[in-house]
């Protein structure tokens, strides 16, 4: 079900990239970053709501904004979602990179490579959730 996720802060910049799939970055997630922010901005600036869901014909991309602003991205295969879950898990991944990396981020110098390591601590989550998250 979950590819890829990507966790965004207020100013737009991907602190933490994942990519289930397979162990290859994006090639500019920092560009993909950019413009989920953006369009999340957009839409709640000018439609006053929250943006949950884009949708492409083979994927989704699910939008949670987390109280303190920062966005959580799960790029899902289309079709294959529960919007619940895909909330839920939003949040519990969202609270454990906040509650990790809450005195890194208080001092935030721009230096994203602090953050790769709670890839590990995500893939036991997942698993311990016993959440699917590598569709082929």
């Amino acid at each position: 079900m979950i590819q890829e996720l990507m966790i965004i802060n207020q100013a737009g910049l991907a602190l933490f990239y994942h990519n289930f799939k397979n162990k290859d970055r994006v090639d500019d997630e920092q560009s993909l970053a950019s413009y989920f922010d953006i369009i999340c901005r957009f839409t709640k600036q000018n439609f006053k709501e929250s943006l949950r869901l884009l949708m492409l014909d083979s994927f989704i991309f699910f939008f949670y904004t987390h109280k303190s602003r920062f966005h959580l991205v799960l790029k899902c295969k289309n079709g294959n979602y529960d919007k619940k879950m895909l909330e839920s898990i939003s949040e519990s991944i969202i609270e454990k990179f906040l509650e990790k990396y809450g005195n890194i981020l208080e001092d935030f110098n721009g230096e994203i490579s602090q953050f790769k390591t709670f890839a590990n601590e995500l893939t036991e989550f997942m698993y311990s959730k016993n959440i699917l998250i590598i569709e082929q």
